[in-house]
């Protein structure tokens, strides 16, 4: 038994996710917001899942232990018809919780939800240094497209990303 639950996340979710959010971002300098910075309410949270759940390219996943959140995976799809095959990922885990394969869970779920959606795409960044998270996102099917140099400011030290993506299996057969 894995011990976690993966499930779409719900309205209902809004002020839990809003908390999660915040621990995460006060954990990790990986993720994009500062914790002091990060100030959406449960009002604000609702309204943005509202929002992930009516665009077909969209979506929100929440991993659950013991009947708390512990990590979320936002797919955020633009509106633009030359946008709608795709969806760009943003994935967050209480660091209490990481190597328990929750983070794979989530990932496998976007996948599944992006290829039901017949996405193309599914992209992401990730700080160059993040070895964890190159690693579990080239198991899971993403390959590096480029580098971002300076893209974030963490305090007085620029940071580059990578830009990965994952193509669609029936896409990944067809253009190779």
């Amino acid at each position: 038994m894995r011990g976690f639950t993966i499930r779409a996340a719900e309205p209902a979710d809004a002020p839990a996710l809003i908390e999660l959010r915040k621990q995460i971002y006060a954990e990790t300098r990986f993720m994009l917001w500062e914790p002091d910075e990060f100030r959406e309410s449960a009002d604000d949270e609702r309204a943005r899942l509202e929002r992930l759940a009516a665009a077909h390219n969209s979506a929100a996943f929440v991993a659950v232990v013991d009947g708390q959140l512990v990590a979320f995976l936002n797919a955020f799809g633009a509106p633009p018809k030359r946008l709608r095959h795709a969806s760009t990922l943003a994935l967050g885990v209480l660091q209490a919780c990481w190597g328990r394969g929750i983070a794979a869970a989530l990932l496998d779920a976007a996948i599944a939800w992006s290829e039901t959606e017949g996405l193309v795409r599914l992209d992401l960044t990730v700080h160059v240094t993040n070895t964890r998270a190159l690693a579990l996102y080239r198991r899971a099917g993403f390959e590096i497209e480029g580098t971002r140099r300076k893209s974030l400011l963490l305090g007085e030290e620029f940071v580059d990303e990578y830009l990965m993506s994952r193509l669609s299996l029936a896409e990944r057969t067809t253009t190779r």
